[in-house]
C-alpha cells in the first residue's frame, strides 16, 4: 500500500473510533437508567451519568461534606466531562481493535506477540491504577482535605466542578502512573534502551514518580503520595527482572 492507502485506511479506523466514543458518549450521558422515568411524566428523568455521579459521590465524598455548584454551567460541564470519559472507557476495546488492525499488517508473527502482550499489561496496569485510586487513594485523599477544612473552622462545601475533576485527574493519572514499567520495557525490547538502563535509574526514577504524584494529589502531605509509590516500586522492581531477560534474550539471538 501507499502512504495515501495507508493514510486513507487510517483515517478511516479514526472516524470509527470517533463516531463510536460520541454514540457512548450521548448514550451515556442521555439514555435514561429507568425507563419509567421517561413514560411516566411524574416521575424524575434520570439519565445513567446521573447515576453514575450519584455513584462516585456516595463511594468517595465524605458524608461531613456537601457538593455546591460555584457557577451555572459547573454541573452541565462535569456532567459532560463524565459522560464521554466514560464513553471512551466503554470504547477502548474498539479503539484497541482498530490501532492493532491498523499495525499489525507491517509486524512479523513475533512482533504481533509481542504487542498482544504489550496491549493485555498495559490495560491491566491502567485497571490497576484506576482502582487503587478508587479505593485508597481518593478516600483518603479527601479525609485529609476534610481534616483541612475542619482545622481551619471552614465549612465543607465544596465545588462540585473541583470534585469531580478531582477525581477523574486522580484516576487517569494514577492508571498511566502504572503502566509507565509497561512502557520501559517495550523500549528495551526494540532497543532503544540497554536492559541495564532502567535498573541504574532506580534513585532517579522513583524521585521523578513521587515528584509526579505531588502534582496530581491534592493532598499536602506526603501520605498519598508514599501509597501510590509503594505498588509502582514493586512494578518497577518487576519490570527490571523482565527487562535484563528480554535483554539476555536478545543479546542470545545476536
Amino acid at each position: 500500500m501507499s502512504f495515501w492507502e495507508h493514510l486513507d485506511e487510517f483515517l478511516s479506523r479514526m472516524r470509527i473510533v470517533f463516531l463510536t466514543v460520541i454514540v457512548s458518549g450521548l448514550f451515556i450521558g442521555f439514555f435514561p437508567a429507568n425507563m419509567e422515568g421517561l413514560l411516566d411524566p411524574s416521575r424524575r428523568y434520570e439519565p445513567i451519568i446521573a447515576v453514575i455521579m450519584h455513584r462516585i459521590k456516595h463511594d468517595l465524598l465524605p458524608g461531613e461534606a456537601s457538593l455546591i455548584a460555584g457557577g451555572l454551567m459547573d454541573t452541565a460541564y462535569v456532567y459532560v466531562a463524565l459522560a464521554f470519559l466514560i464513553g471512551i472507557g466503554v470504547s477502548s476495546p474498539l479503539i484497541g481493535y482498530q490501532l492493532y488492525a491498523f499495525i499489525t499488517p507491517a509486524l512479523y508473527p513475533s512482533e504481533k506477540k509481542n504487542i498482544s502482550k504489550f496491549v493485555v499489561s498495559f490495560l491491566a496496569l491502567f485497571v490497576f491504577g484506576l482502582v487503587i485510586a478508587y479505593l485508597l487513594i481518593i478516600p483518603l485523599t479527601m479525609r485529609i482535605i476534610m481534616w483541612f477544612i475542619e482545622s481551619g473552622g471552614a465549612e465543607p462545601l465544596i465545588n462540585i466542578n473541583d470534585f469531580y475533576m478531582m477525581v477523574i485527574m486522580l484516576m487517569i493519572g494514577s492508571g498511566l502512573l502504572y503502566t509507565v514499567p509497561v512502557f520501559l520495557v517495550l523500549l528495551v525490547q526494540v532497543g532503544i534502551l540497554p536492559a541495564n538502563f532502567i535498573e541504574g535509574k532506580r534513585k532517579v526514577i522513583y524521585i521523578a514518580i513521587l515528584v509526579v504524584t505531588a502534582v496530581i494529589t491534592p493532598d499536602p502531605t506526603i501520605v498519598t503520595d508514599v501509597i501510590i509509590l509503594v505498588p509502582f516500586i514493586l512494578l518497577f522492581e518487576f519490570a527490571v527482572l523482565v527487562a535484563k531477560r528480554v535483554g539476555k534474550n536478545k543479546e542470545s539471538l545476536v
